[in-house]
């Protein structure tokens, strides 16, 4: 059995509760144009609890991003 033979459960990854839209380019203050992350937040995004990951996503709702 090789690393890649295993069962995927999309429904148990978290990758479920990332905001990524998959447009991954960062402007000059380190804010994704895609999600509205700032690199750390992007970069640190799994170590988060699930309370500060959501408190982001609402925060991302309103953040405005410049190019």
């Amino acid at each position: 059995m090789s690393n890649h033979d295993y069962v995927y459960d999309k429904d148990s990854f978290l990758i479920d509760s990332s905001p990524c839209v998959g447009i991954c380019f960062y402007n000059v203050y380190e804010y994704c144009i895609g999600c509205k992350r700032h690199e750390r937040e992007v970069i640190d995004w799994y170590d988060y609890s699930e309370e500060m990951r959501q408190g982001i996503i609402k925060d991302l709702k309103e953040r405005r991003v410049d190019v």
